[in-house]
């Protein structure tokens, strides 16, 4: 099922819509046979293909089920040959029931602010088969190039980059990344300055609030590279890190681990927080009914977070993630690829992690620890 919402700024169109397809066969089909199999000219397929002139959408429709039945894939040499782009870039953004909107909304926006700069639509992809639907986009030669987003430590659409025919660029760091280019935070080093930024304050003992375990699972790209990291470091530095329980989404029971965590003689003295506003926001609303102030008795630093696009019940010092930033490097790198014909696989940007003080985090006496 190819899922998709198309954006053009041009005219102000937003196309939603779907279409299921069934698999390709393998074999050498030509365009004489897509021709036969929907009924149309050969003049007809280039023209869906190549976008050289309007189409209706039942005649294109019919193309290109033409196109994914028999496989076809047009020549290399022959688009080439046309010299024709269609100024529309993929981003592939698969859509689940766990998502954080204000992180997706803010990656989609600013991706698609930057390709509108840049003279290009938007085809946001969001069907769960994200290889098949990327190769039909791309090898029907409807879109000039690709965006990953939401990456997974091992991201299938980034290692199998290779068969797109399009430069492709992951906002993350995958594992296996040889056959497309990659921009990101340097999140290995976001969580030593985390610890660093504790420890130099006197903090001994600390509480790592994690995210919803959903994301450790499927093992979100991002969130395991920081609390890697995280441990690692605390561990030399001799910071005393405790975990919180493992939970669902919208499953967090903030006045059980306020309970657990900081009723005790031996309290941590911090909170790294790596879940959603909505579960810091409880925790904070559970530590003023337990008689505990920010940051007088308890310091928050927050990590891998968007709060800008989140109401907080008070600010929080954060270490964000930074769609504005991580989408113009993507498109821009990806751009000067496409347009260039310049070969980006491979390529790793990372950018140094920032942190926003709002007065959450406070020193403390070692001695009282």
């Amino acid at each position: 099922m190819l899922v998709f919402i198309y954006v053009q700024w041009e005219t102000g169109i937003v196309q939603c819509g779907c279409r299921k397809l069934g698999k390709g066969a393998c074999g050498m089909a030509g365009i004489k046979d897509v021709a036969r199999a929907a009924g149309v000219s050969v003049s007809t397929v280039s023209y869906v293909l190549s976008g050289k002139r309007s189409i209706s959408v039942k005649t294109a429709d019919k193309v290109m089920a033409a196109v994914e039945k028999l496989g076809y894939t047009p020549d290399a040499s022959a688009r080439k040959m046309r010299g024709v782009r269609n100024q529309i870039i993929a981003l592939s953004a698969p859509i689940r029931g766990d998502i954080n909107q204000a992180k997706y909304n803010a990656y989609f926006l600013h991706t698609a602010w930057q390709a509108k700069d840049r003279g290009y639509d938007v085809l946001l992809l969001t069907g769960e088969d994200a290889v098949g639907d990327l190769r039909r986009v791309t090898q029907s030669n409807l879109v000039d190039g690709v965006v990953l987003l939401d990456i997974e430590e091992h991201d299938v659409r980034a290692a199998e980059a290779g068969l797109y025919s399009k430069p492709c660029v992951a906002i993350g760091l995958p594992s296996e990344h040889g056959d497309c280019a990659c921009v990101d935070i340097d999140f290995t080093m976001a969580g030593r300055q985390a610890a660093d930024c504790l420890y130099s304050k006197g903090h001994r003992k600390v509480v790592f609030l994690r995210d919803n375990e959903a994301d450790y699972e499927r093992g979100s790209g991002y969130v395991l590279l920081f609390r890697e990291s995280l441990m690692a470091h605390a561990k030399e530095l001799g910071l005393r890190i405790v975990e919180s329980s493992k939970h669902g989404f919208d499953q967090f029971d903030a006045a059980t681990f306020v309970h657990d965590v900081f009723d005790v003689e031996d309290r941590p003295t911090a909170i790294i927080n790596q879940a959603s506003a909505n579960v810091l926001n409880q925790v904070l609303q559970e530590l003023q009914s337990a008689g505990l102030s920010v940051p007088d008795n308890v310091s928050v630093l927050s990590c891998g977070t968007y709060f800008e696009g989140e109401l907080m019940t008070q600010p929080i010092t954060e270490m964000p993630v930074m769609p504005q930033e991580l989408c113009f490097k993507a498109v821009e790198l990806l751009v000067n690829a496409i347009e260039s014909h310049t070969d980006i696989r491979g390529v790793v940007e990372l950018s140094r992690p920032a942190m926003h003080r709002h007065g959450s985090v406070a020193e403390v006496d070692v001695g009282e620890q």
